[in-house]
């Protein structure tokens, strides 16, 4: 067995899950509407976990209220309707031999104008009011009912999530809570909030239903919880409680950035705490959690004991199937999860939930009937090998065809070749390494170093021509942009030696941003001028956040906003600022990236020559990994 530890069940209670790997859970905002209990797009979403080989299964979304008709995503218990497609998710997530949990509590939404303290943030924004003894009595009842209602339509276990200084998190953190009553102070009264739920919870399910409980193992900010409270504050309720699930971070810009990991952290930065935590003779399993995906790693994680059991988020979006493909031993086939947050983007903020790497999310309870098999073999040329050629081509080999792949350079990539000279883009490297491994192993023949041109395509006969050619750098008419000292943004990738010691690049989108960021991380003084008033609005607002961070923090960095580049010369830029002067900017080099352009003319040379044509990716309109992803994907299961 590959992953002896990840894969050796584990009894509490009276429980035995059969894995060690857990999903965690995700508010599926954007997969329905505001009914009060989930969707068959919400249950296929969750039992595809189950059935991808996950050991437990947590559910989001249950109020521990009633439901009015303004609430969006709320589950509602409290009337019986509503538990029968709760029943039917439970019983999904059962079929599949996974046990069901729901995490109750998310946000302070439930406090509504309440927070621990005076001035204390709400999640839904502003500042609370100091929350009354009979507001905590309301709250921990509703916690109770909701765990009853749940273990009724066959909930094998609740989250209690009182970490990320959510609303019980912030009874538990000397940063917010202020309180001069016997809920504040000392470790034992900020734990009597948290105790009082758990409590009424066990007084209505008794020792039946499982109760894991969310922590911040730290919230790093200073005054916050520390490792020492959060292993203090799991001794006083590891007695009441089966599990503890060690997470990370606070709910604001700052440091969901670590409840978050993305590339800008290393693989799994969170799991010290839980090691942490376990190390510290706690008598209940624990359960880590943050940006764990690689299953060589998560074995490692339990064989070294720093925890007992490993959760998963994104992992489990990215690849549905990764704990199957755990049993079978082929985690070299598990699509990687890039970070780049557009799951919990597009699930909060949007109206379809997708993933950047996966695009049959969002899709999955209607797959059966968009996708249906080949009906005849085809010959299928695939021009261009970036993602959005590489995945069309994996797609119509899986279904059946002969297919052919042209790339004009000698490697596959495409516009991902970048990330492999960027520290922060680790995890897109290893998806572009993924789907480059994916071709290898496949059926497809692989032509590089070979440009495809009508020609060329003519003689393949081919019955489909997928065109993936992908786009090219805008480049902006201003005067010197021909200069010798210039260069396109993207064209600097693994040439950064030959670039001078300060570099202007005029363009602040998110490529010119992260640019900027990885050329000043090895020690050049980087100056972005940007013509909006704000950087890389381009981005999606969870890695934007991040993004922006990262920037600021970055001392060889600085931008320039409002301003717009009048013209180049052998030692900078000239530009018009925001004050309407005009400004001078000296540089040894200066980078270009104000966009991309779709490559058209070339794309269209080639729909003369095979009875079906289709254009995908960058070459239609040139946008993120998950359009190149999704395109692939929508045109290819049609063929």
């Amino acid at each position: 067995m590959q992953y002896p530890h990840l894969l050796t069940p584990l009894k509490v209670g009276n429980t035995t899950f059969r894995n060690r790997i857990f999903t965690a859970p995700i508010t599926l905002h954007s997969l329905q509407a505001n009914e009060p209990y989930p969707t068959e797009a919400v249950i296929t979403h969750f039992a595809n976990k189950a059935k991808g080989g996950a050991a437990c299964v947590t559910c989001s979304g249950v109020s521990i209220f009633p439901v009015t008709n303004e609430d969006h995503l709320n589950y509602d218990v409290y009337n019986k309707a509503p538990r029968h497609y709760l029943a039917q998710l439970a019983d999904r997530i059962h079929f599949y031999g996974a046990k069901a949990s729901m995490e109750l509590g998310v946000g302070g939404v439930v406090g509504g104008k309440y927070a621990v303290s005076d001035g204390a943030p709400l999640m839904t924004g502003g500042l609370g009011k100091e929350m009354p003894e009979e507001e905590m009595e309301r709250i921990a009842n509703g916690y109770a009912y909701a765990a009853e209602a749940l273990k009724s339509v066959g909930f094998d276990m609740v989250l209690l999530h009182f970490g990320h200084a959510l609303l019980v998190g912030q009874f538990l953190s000397p940063l917010t809570n202020k309180r001069t009553d016997k809920y504040g102070g000392s470790l034992e009264n900020r734990a009597r909030f948290p105790l009082m739920i758990i409590d009424r919870i066990r007084e209505k399910v008794g020792r039946d239903l499982l109760l894991e409980v969310r922590i911040s193992g730290a919230e790093f900010e200073p005054g916050g919880i520390t490792i020492e409270e959060s292993i203090a504050f799991t001794k006083l309720i590891q007695d009441k409680i089966d599990l503890v699930h060690v997470s990370a971070g606070m709910h604001n810009p700052k440091w969901m950035t670590v409840t978050h990991p993305c590339g800008f952290l290393p693989p799994t930065p969170n799991v010290f705490l839980a090691e942490a935590v376990k190390k510290a003779n706690v008598k209940i399993p624990v359960v880590t959690i943050g940006g764990i995906q690689d299953l060589g790693g998560a074995e490692n994680i339990l064989a070294d004991g720093k925890a007992d059991i490993v959760t998963m988020a994104r992992g489990f979006i990215a690849d549905p199937n990764l704990g199957e493909k755990a049993y079978s031993g082929h985690g070299d086939d598990i699509t990687p999860c890039i970070k780049c947050m557009r799951c919990l983007d597009s699930a909060v903020w949007e109206y379809h939930f997708v993933c950047s790497v996966n695009p049959e999310i969002g899709l999955e309870h209607k797959l059966p009937v968009l996708v249906q098999p080949a009906t005849a073999k085809k010959k299928v040329v695939v021009i261009g090998g970036g993602p959005a050629g590489m995945k069309s081509a994996l797609l119509a080999a899986e279904r059946g065809h002969e297919v052919t792949l042209y790339e004009k350079n000698n490697v596959l990539g495409g516009a991902l070749s970048f990330a492999e000279f960027v520290a922060f883009k680790y995890d897109l490297n290893r998806f572009k390494e993924y789907l480059v491994h994916q071709v290898e192993k496949s059926s497809i023949q692989v032509k590089l170093n070979t440009q495809a041109t009508p020609d060329l395509l003519q003689t393949e006969n081919a019955d489909v021509i997928i065109a993936a050619l992908g786009a090219s750098p805008v480049i902006p008419n201003i005067p010197g942009i021909d200069a010798k000292n210039v260069l396109l943004a993207v064209d600097c990738y693994g040439k950064e030696s030959e670039l001078g010691q300060s570099i202007t690049i005029i363009g602040g989108g998110q490529v010119g941003c992260e640019t900027g960021l990885h050329l000043a991380k090895l020690g050049k003084k980087v100056t972005i001028v940007e013509m909006q008033p704000e950087l890389a609005i381009d981005a999606s607002p969870t890695h934007r956040t991040e993004l922006l961070l990262k920037l600021d923090e970055e001392k060889n960095l600085h931008s320039i906003t409002s301003s717009q580049c009048t013209s180049i010369t052998d030692t900078g830029i000239f530009y018009d600022a925001h004050d309407n002067t005009k400004q001078m900017l000296a540089a040894d080099t200066v980078l270009v990236a104000v966009g991309m352009k779709a490559n058209e003319q070339e794309t269209e040379s080639f729909r003369a020559f095979a009875k079906r044509f289709v254009a995908i990716g960058d070459c239609v309109r040139p946008a993120i990994v998950e359009k190149a992803i999704s395109s692939a994907f929508c045109a290819t299961v049609q063929i």
